[in-house]
């Protein structure tokens, strides 16, 4: 079934539109271009779609069965840097472009950000419910630089000055849990207000 979306000013009230009409949600942007296993190679590389809706069911399922209100996937869709010996976490980031919530955690997204509202929702979440679930086995691939350079969707309100107030913003809220992104081996730094996260439990 597909539902038409009221016009919205920004991402984040789209967000808990979603939220306020399904309650239990997993949201997908439109850039996930494939999804990958990160374990056993002798199995297929590349989850079929069936595959790919049976993993979130599954990984929903867990997480209401363990408790927590956020889950998702891994960030690194490289298999050399996936740990065999923890293939589930629940501390760290979840990307917004493959994300699910439950009701009953108090999580709602913020509409005083552009561009960060997925920082902000892993944030909140470690903040009021203290963990997540992550299942490290696999990753819901966006198309490379789809994030930034895509036309459409968030890079037509994406701008430093924007990225520089979602941080400062973050920063205030959440204190030394935002600090500056820097390029490190592979990953660029895309702008100078780049933000990642230090979750502490």
């Amino acid at each position: 079934e597909i539902l038409e979306c009221p016009d919205f000013n920004n991402l984040a009230e789209k967000r808990n539109w979603i939220l306020d009409k399904f309650g239990d949600a997993f949201m997908l942007d439109d850039d996930i271009s494939a999804v990958e296993r990160l374990y056993e190679s002798g199995l297929p590389y590349v989850l079929t779609p069936d595959e790919a809706a049976d993993r979130i069911q599954r990984t929903y399922q867990q997480a209401k069965n363990i408790g927590v209100f956020l889950f998702g996937f891994n960030n690194d869709g490289t298999p050399a840097h996936y740990n065999a010996m923890k293939p589930f976490m629940m501390k760290g980031f979840i990307n917004g472009c493959a994300i699910g919530i439950i009701s009953g955690g108090g999580l709602r997204f913020t509409n005083k950000t552009v561009a960060a509202e997925s920082h902000y929702i892993n944030l909140l979440n470690a903040y009021r419910n203290r963990a997540c679930l992550i299942d490290k086995r696999f990753i819901y691939k966006q198309e490379n630089g789809s994030t930034f350079l895509k036309d459409g969707g968030q890079t037509l309100n994406r701008t430093i000055e924007t990225e520089k107030r979602d941080s400062l913003f973050l920063r205030l809220m959440f204190g030394e849990s935002v600090i500056l992104k820097k390029a490190k081996n592979a990953t660029l730094q895309r702008n100078e207000y780049q933000r990642q996260l230090k979750i502490r439990l």
